[in-house]
């Protein structure tokens, strides 16, 4: 295998792990607080929680952020695997074009799916169901 083939493959991988990343629900668990949500709404929170708990330095808030990063590093983590296994697959046993046609189709099935109300945004007792729209306003209002 030559290194043109591999960079030829590298790029449609890491598209399809950034789409996994941005609209597929994954399971957010806290003490209190749960939801299922994007692994990207866990990053979030993950670095605007470092940002709060750096200059405080509390026991409690390094214990929240070691779950929170738990979340990002095991959840990312299996999407990179899925990505590259699908990515693998594909470009294997299609030929390239016919891989990069349904790549493009899986990544299009996932945004779309996300505008269904398929999330549980975190809050306490039953938070109501949204979709990748709701979610992401959430971060510019």
């Amino acid at each position: 295998m030559n290194a043109l083939a591999t960079n030829a493959r590298r790029w449609p991988k890491w598209t399809l792990f950034a789409a996994l990343i941005l609209t597929v629900p994954v399971p957010y668990f806290m003490v209190v607080v749960g939801g299922i949500v994007p692994t990207f709404y866990i990053i979030y929170l993950a670095v605007h929680g470092l940002i709060v708990a750096l200059p405080k330095f509390t026991a409690e808030g390094f214990w929240m952020l070691g779950i929170l990063w738990a979340h990002v590093v095991i959840l990312a983590g299996l999407l990179y695997v899925a990505a590259a296994g699908i990515t693998w697959l594909l470009f294997r046993f299609l030929p390239h074009r016919h891989a990069l046609v349904i790549v493009f189709g899986v990544i299009l099935a996932l945004f779309t799916a996300s505008t269904f109300e398929i999330y549980r945004v975190p809050g306490h007792n039953s938070a109501p169901p949204a979709n990748i729209l709701r979610i992401y306003k959430g971060f510019f209002t």
